[in-house]
């Protein structure tokens, strides 16, 4: 039987995001699928920021912004085991049938696609079991970071 695993950061100073980024990426399990990421928590709570970061550490070359407007973006990396990053935003969606135009499924079957969904639980019953979910909360001047693996 696995055991879940669950780690804490603390991401309060903008800089340790990197060594985050660094450690979760070395850490994240091989899947015959994508490897998909949902990311939970308020407006602000650094969603973006830490996909912002992931892409760095990926080699994305190209601005990495927020897809709320466009839903979904697609970026090529360097990386040798994820030639792509997908940027996937579910903050405006309604109900999990507005993900249908994604074609999630499609996406979620390459080996070599990371997926970050910002706002994960709108569209909670259509992750793969194997997503790992990462949790930003912010309470004062801290932030925090908890992964379950």
């Amino acid at each position: 039987m696995l055991r879940a695993m669950q780690s804490f950061y603390d991401i309060t100073a903008l800089d340790s995001l990197e060594t985050v980024a660094k450690d979760i990426l070395a850490s994240l399990p091989k899947t015959d699928g994508a490897t998909v990421l949902a990311l939970y928590g308020d407006l602000g709570a650094g969603k973006t920021t830490f996909v912002q970061t992931i892409a760095t550490q990926l080699g994305v070359q190209e601005p990495v912004t927020s897809p709320t407007f466009v839903i979904m973006k697609g970026y090529e990396t360097t990386n040798a085991r994820w030639q792509t990053l997908v940027h996937i935003d579910t903050y405006r969606f309604d109900s999990e049938e507005e993900a249908v135009p994604l074609h999630l499924s499609q996406i979620f079957a390459d080996a070599q696609t990371l997926v970050c969904i910002e706002w994960a639980e709108r569209i909670a019953s259509l992750l793969p079991p194997h997503t790992v979910h990462l949790r930003f909360s912010q309470q004062d001047a801290t932030r925090t970071l908890t992964i379950d693996l």
